[in-house]
């Protein structure tokens, strides 16, 4: 287990994370049909550890929940929007609790309905894991576990 700071770089290591793999199977990514659109959890090693490079990156404070890819990289997060990640700023920001990632993430433009099933299907999220989020071309909501985060 590699350690930065606050974070343990072993996010696969956590029971809740291997069972969505299993679930994943030998594609990595869960796809979730969510209306018109679609929530995929990216759990492919390679983009994992891409993220992680991204969180040992940031100024770490205790209280990151998440890693966001948004339009902009300076003001307020709720005056960006969440966007893909080529070109992106990728800012870490502060959710505790699901209540409060479904509020921020609909702040970047999310509909509803793909927070709500980030929020179902993320477990940690907003709590003891880092989650990293993004939109695919098509408008998909990715999300990719990062980090468990030390007590």
């Amino acid at each position: 287990m590699t350690e930065w700071g606050l974070f343990s770089m072993s996010a696969l290591a956590d029971p809740r994370i291997e069972a969505l793999q299993v679930q994943a199977g030998r594609s990595g990514e869960l796809d979730l049909p969510v209306d018109e659109g679609c929530f995929r959890i990216n759990l492919r090693d390679e983009n994992i550890k891409l993220w992680r490079e991204t969180l040992s990156q940031q100024e770490q404070i205790h209280s990151t929940r998440l890693l966001l890819a948004c339009e902009e990289s300076t003001g307020e997060l709720k005056d960006t929007r969440l966007t893909w990640v080529v070109g992106s700023a990728i800012r870490s920001a502060t959710a505790t609790g699901p209540a409060a990632v479904s509020q921020l993430l609909q702040e970047l433009g999310i509909p509803e309905s793909l927070t709500r099933a980030a929020i179902d299907r993320c477990p940690g999220l907003g709590d003891d894991l880092v989650w990293a989020f993004y939109l695919e071309r098509h408008g998909w909501l990715i999300a990719t576990p990062v980090a468990t985060i030390h007590p």
